[in-house]
């Protein structure tokens, strides 16, 4: 994993709708996607901006180091990503990264992506590189409907499977991506997999319960509200699986086996 952090004034070149909820920004940051891995993430100071003053942890969505840029996925939730998604080519902001640790390479096949809402951000990136090691994979993404799927044609060019769930059922399966998941994993006979896991702490610790005593890898990308990126602030604080204490999302992760963290409390 690369530890090299850079900070740079990265200055906005694309910005594209890509449904009502979610954007995709493009920043040239020729050092920080040179070196960055699938599972990190970055810390954007919006520098025109004081409401909201922390800077805004984003999963790393794409990046192409060799053309010096890198992309976030930006979900319109709050005043900090609100003001990313109104950001036009020109703009500066202050970009610190990469931050965290990345994703292992999976040691039982299939690799198994499974996102929800803006989890699916590091797994884009993720399916992108082990489509070039020629890694199977397949992937399950969620939304709450068929107005927020996005980034589905971009999986299917990485992964030989895409399957698609949302809340009301108005794209793909209909329910959760837990209930999804264990359904496809039967249906399919999946008994030894790597999964790769990133959304809501529910869904998440939902996948974890499911997998134990099962043939699996399980790795969870925790979304936190990584504030400071260097554990100074502790405001990123996930329990340990064995109550010893707590690892910090920033700096032990995100990204972390799950059997070593305890979700939801």
């Amino acid at each position: 994993m690369s530890r090299q952090k850079f900070i740079e004034e990265a200055q906005v070149v694309e910005k594209e709708q890509l449904n009502p909820t979610y954007f995709r920004i493009r920043l040239n940051a020729p050092r920080i996607s040179r070196h960055a891995m699938a599972g990190q993430f970055i810390n954007i100071r919006m520098t025109h901006f004081y409401d909201p003053l922390l800077p805004r942890p984003m999963s790393i969505f794409r990046r192409n180091g060799d053309e010096g840029w890198l992309e976030v996925l930006v979900r319109v939730v709050g005043r900090g990503s609100k003001a990313l998604s109104q950001s036009e080519p020109g703009d500066r902001f202050t970009v610190l990264g990469p931050l965290g640790n990345g994703f292992s390479l999976p040691k039982k096949l299939p690799a198994v992506l499974i996102g929800g809402g803006t989890g699916i951000a590091p797994l884009v990136f993720l399916a992108s590189e082990l489509s070039k090691m020629d890694v199977p994979s397949m992937a399950v993404f969620g939304f709450r409907s068929q107005s927020e799927v996005c980034c589905v044609e971009e999986m299917r060019a990485f992964c030989q499977e895409v399957f698609v769930a949302t809340d009301d059922g108005s794209y793909g399966f209909r329910g959760l991506i837990p209930d999804f998941f264990a359904r496809i994993a039967e249906e399919k006979g999946i008994d030894e997999a790597t999964l790769y896991v990133c959304g809501p702490v529910p869904m998440m610790s939902r996948i974890a319960d499911f997998s134990r005593g099962k043939g699996y890898d399980v790795f969870l990308s925790v979304e936190a509200h990584m504030a400071c990126g260097f554990g100074a602030c502790v405001g990123c604080a996930v329990p340990r699986a064995d109550g010893k204490g707590f690892v910090l999302a920033c700096v032990d992760g995100p990204v972390f086996n799950a059997k070593e963290i305890r979700l939801g409390d």
